[in-house]
């Protein structure tokens, strides 16, 4: 092998390329020229002739043998010399350097090394600090490397992984590109993906792709069946498709449909049930499957088409009746079938197919390949016994994130291609971590690579030559208004004073306030759970500060209250209240789920449920599955995502007890809190299991007086802004204040009557005067109580300047 190694490196040297063109190029125009000028004599070019064809079988000999030879030694049978299993050109390069320095100088010059520094972000070959070191220890760590990445044999990028691991304490080129040593290593399984033929070189082979000519006259026409259906084929060819990762599905689904069945594959919006599908599809048309399968035509039904123009189900029934007997005798088409719940009656269509097409499925008269999502899998489809018996059911579950990972790599090779930009490999983690955000409803791989597909056109069309994280974390926060990457400046210094920005609204209740504050710090830093959605119990008496804690967090994270989604739990109590969380269920008059729906609308939002306790305990359990995996199903079988908002769940229940220990003098602290959740419990308000759900159960203590002073005067304010909206402006003396908080404080009810006393008394009023004109556009008025209390309103002579 060293020998074979030796060779190949002199004779790819550009010394050596070089002469070989020469010889190449002077041999051909020597017996071009003498052929011309002696009309082709071959006793003439008898000897250039024969250099030029010993060249040509030794150029043949070195590209077929040499170059193609493989180490003697795969990496699983290394005995501890990394020399046996090193390709044939990472051997001659490593045995043609002197030194490791000059082992890494030849390795920046070859594309597979240049594309792995490329995706590092390395802009230059300056930023890799040259080390010297033993390079056996280097030569060493690409076998572990390679060995630990199921390699078969050590390539020219282990070698340079190896060295810039070993290095990293040094040179610090991981650290200052903001990668960690798996990531590095991801990188290099992107790169040994991409170059996989230094490790398992293609023999050269000539196919044939597409049936031969007057193939396809065997079979019938589908002149009926082209009017509902559209043939896949060359959107297939166009697309390549890749099974990687799916592997073990394929390989069901082929099974299935050798044996002459009909598949579905069952899994999540996302999860590459159609990549599947168009799998099998490009393998048929290539020949590479047998049997059944062997040049199969894959069309795809379009329902709405076949629906079109039927004015009763007898006319239905027709049609389907011509296109199956046109499927039948035609023998080779699999028909392709996604949202395979539409032809069984979902409430998308109306349409059940099922009893006339399963005698034909049955008797393996028509092949069909289907898509559906659990939930819907479950519900139209687990009951029927019959039509199950004749499906190959195929489990499309979301990969790992290795495997995700895998995936992306292949697909951004095609999007680079398609968008003519270079990706990297930040832009994929990014687009892999931040996925969930972008499309909630959507599952892996499919959810990112959707994300990657719409911030590579964005780049594209900005003219922008490579993809980074920072596009990735631009293309979500513009759909989603929602901060998701590294906080900036102007918001660190929000979160940092968080406290203060709620406090703006909501008097006291500093020790709630600060906990909801640290618990969106840890949110946007990255230190909460990724799979489910923050969430809070706040108990207290009525009127103190919940709610519209709950509306400041809604404005300060999502941008508005009209981002709020507001459930007063209470109207929720009886038995049949959870049809009305979940909506309607198939076959039933079309009712939207008041929660579900809302969510599927708008997944970054803030969930309020008010009163809480007075839900149904199913509705309760309900929200055990939310608050702790993130998800739910509705009665449509469609899964909804939570993990994109915030549950903020209000009670009064125990404010007795709150308002008689604060009275007491108890301060609120954890062991406040533990009484607190041990009284919930004994009193079988909340069951255990359901409190420890809530990342946070925080108490809201009774409002004293100076609290009601401060929230009188903070309603009292946004009457004042309103009226100068209208360039009117008023003040407020502390008389009147005085008169709001005596009368319209109620102990029980905290400070919520206030503002109805304020509309009551004062707006009622101000609205009235300016109906008569008392009040104009540019007056400037105080409120107060003359010496009856009776309040009073008072115009300036001077009026807003």
């Amino acid at each position: 092998m060293i020998g074979y190694a030796k060779i190949y490196n002199i004779y790819q040297s550009i010394v050596f390329i070089s002469i070989r063109i020469f010889i190449s190029v002077f041999l051909s125009s020597y017996i071009l020229r003498a052929g011309l000028n002696n009309s082709f004599d071959l006793s003439i070019v008898k000897l250039p002739l024969f250099l030029l064809f010993t060249f040509l079988i030794i150029e043949i000999f070195f590209h077929f043998k040499i170059s193609k030879k493989l180490p003697e030694v795969e990496i699983s049978s290394n005995k501890g010399n990394p020399l046996d299993s090193l390709t044939l050109k990472s051997l001659g390069i490593f045995l043609s350097s002197n030194s490791s320095q000059s082992l890494v100088r030849k390795l920046l010059k070859i594309s597979s090394v240049n594309f792995m520094t490329s995706k590092m972000d390395i802009l230059s070959k300056e930023e890799i600090k040259l080390v010297d070191f033993p390079k056996e220890e280097l030569a060493k760590y690409a076998l572990e490397i390679s060995k630990n990445l199921k390699g078969k044999f050590v390539t020219i990028m282990d070698l340079f992984a190896s060295y810039i691991l070993l290095t990293e304490e040094n040179t610090k080129i991981l650290f200052n590109k903001n990668l960690k040593k798996e990531e590095f290593l991801q990188i290099l399984f992107w790169a040994r993906t991409k170059f996989a033929s230094e490790e398992n070189p293609q023999p050269f082979r000539i196919s044939f792709s597409g049936e031969g000519i007057g193939e396809s006259w065997v079979s019938g026409w589908t002149i009926e069946t082209k009017k509902y259906m559209v043939d896949l084929t060359s959107e297939v060819l166009q697309k390549k498709p890749s099974f990687l990762g799916r592997e073990s599905e394929l390989k069901q689904l082929i099974e299935g449909m050798y044996k002459n069945k009909s598949a579905l594959l069952v899994g999540e919006v996302g999860s590459g049930k159609t990549e599947i599908a168009q799998s099998l599809a490009l393998e048929s048309f290539a020949g590479n499957l047998k049997g059944s399968l062997y040049h199969q035509r894959f069309y795809m039904l379009l329902v709405d088409a076949l629906l079109a123009g039927s004015e009763n189900p007898g006319e239905l029934e027709e049609r389907l009746g011509y296109v199956i007997a046109e499927l039948s005798h035609a023998g080779n088409i699999i028909i392709f079938i996604p949202s395979f719940e539409n032809i069984l009656g979902s409430s998308s269509f109306h349409l059940d197919l099922s009893g006339v097409l399963i005698p034909y499925i049955e008797r393996g008269a028509i092949r069909i390949i289907g898509t559906v999502t659990p939930g819907s899998f479950k519900k139209f489809i687990e009951t029927r016994k019959t039509l199950l018996e004749n499906l190959e059911i195929i489990k499309v579950d979301e990969p790992s994130e290795e495997v995700s990972f895998a995936m992306l790599f292949k697909k951004a090779s095609q999007i680079e291609e398609l968008d003519n930009i270079k990706i990297s490999y930040s832009a994929i983690a990014s687009s892999l971590k931040y996925a969930k955000k972008y499309l909630p409803d959507r599952v892996l791989p499919g959810a990112a690579v959707t994300l990657l597909e719409d911030a590579a056109a964005a780049t594209a069309l900005s003219k922008k030559k490579i993809l980074e994280e920072g596009d990735i974390i631009q293309k979500i926060e513009s759909k989603t208004n929602i901060a998701v990457g590294k906080p900036g400046k102007e918001e660190k210094e929000l979160l940092l004073n968080l406290e203060d920005e709620i406090h703006k609204r909501v008097v006291d209740q500093k020790e709630a306030v600060f906990e909801v504050s640290e618990a969106m710090r840890r949110l946007r830093t990255g230190l909460t759970v990724k799979d489910k959605p923050i969430s809070f119990l706040f108990l207290g008496p009525t009127g103190v500060g919940k709610t519209e804690t709950a509306k400041a967090l809604s404005k300060i994270y999502f941008g508005g209250e009209e981002k709020m989604i507001r459930l007063d739990m209470s109207e929720y109590s009886e038995d049949g209240s959870l049809k009305r969380l979940l909506g309607s269920v198939p076959g039933e008059e079309q009712m939207p789920g008041e929660l579900t729906d809302k969510i599927l609308d708008n997944p970054f939002s803030l969930v309020l449920l008010d009163e809480f306790e007075k839900a149904n305990s199913n509705i309760l359990n309900l929200f055990l599955q939310v608050l702790d995996d993130g998800r739910l199903t509705d009665n449509k079988g469609k899964t909804v995502s939570f993990t994109n908002a915030i549950i903020i769940a209000t009670s009064n229940a125990a404010s007795e007890f709150i308002r008689e220990e604060v009275n007491k003098g108890t301060v609120v602290d954890k062991k406040f809190q533990k009484s607190l959740l041990e009284f919930l419990q004994t009193k079988g308000i909340f069951k255990p299991e359901l409190l420890n759900r809530f990342d946070g159960v925080i108490v809201f203590k009774p409002l004293g007086g100076s609290e009601i002073e401060e929230i009188t005067k903070i309603l009292l304010k946004e009457l004042s802004d309103k009226m100068l909206e209208q360039d009117i402006a008023v003040s407020f003396d502390n008389g009147i204040i005085q008169k709001i908080i005596k009368e319209g404080f109620d102990e029980q009810f905290g400070a919520r009557p206030i503002s109805r006393y304020i509309q009551d008394n004062i707006e009622d009023l101000l609205a009235q005067k300016i109906l008569k004109d008392e009040i104009k556009r540019g007056d400037k008025i105080t409120v107060s109580i003359d010496s009856l209390s009776v309040i009073t309103v008072s115009k300036s002579s001077q009026g807003i300047i």
